[in-house]
């Protein structure tokens, strides 16, 4: 299962992890390493979904970033990890955004306010005077025209 869920988003993989380091070398050293943490862990799997196992590469593929950020003293620390987490954020963000602007328009506001704001469908459907399953069926093609590149019709 593992291996599969790899195979299909090991490219999502890199470039994630290329967002974060900017060297391909170091982003497939990163990459590598969640695979083979994901393996010493395998039988954590067996009750995951494929998704699931891609967020928890996702997951990660971050934290391992940070362990490295760490290790190399890139950075000099503060009490707390804001300087970390606002770059990571910042670097996620450029990631989310260019993965949804093969979107239209109406599509990129929804998945903002479900995934960025975190309204509901009922909440969403309210500011866009539509019903929740609109929404939802609006979240879905948006998710499968991702999932396919922005390929499906719509």
């Amino acid at each position: 299962m593992i291996y599969n869920v790899y195979e299909q988003y090991h490219k999502e993989f890199l470039r994630y992890a290329k967002s974060l380091v900017k060297r391909k070398e170091d982003a497939f050293d990163i990459v590598q390493d969640a695979y083979v943490k994901a393996l010493e862990r395998e039988e954590m799997f067996d009750n995951m979904n494929d998704y699931e196992i891609k967020g928890w590469f996702f997951r990660v593929i971050k934290n391992t970033f940070i362990d490295n950020f760490r290790k190399n003293k890139k950075i000099v620390f503060c009490e707390d990890e804001s300087i970390i987490t606002r770059e990571i954020n910042m670097e996620t963000d450029i990631y989310f955004n260019d993965m949804i602007d093969i979107l239209p328009e109406y599509l990129k506001e929804l998945i903002k306010l479900k995934y960025v704001d975190g309204l509901n469908s009922r909440q969403i459907g309210e500011l866009q005077k539509v019903s929740p399953s609109t929404v939802r069926n609006r979240l879905s093609l948006a998710i499968n025209k991702l999932r396919d590149g922005g390929y499906v019709n719509g």
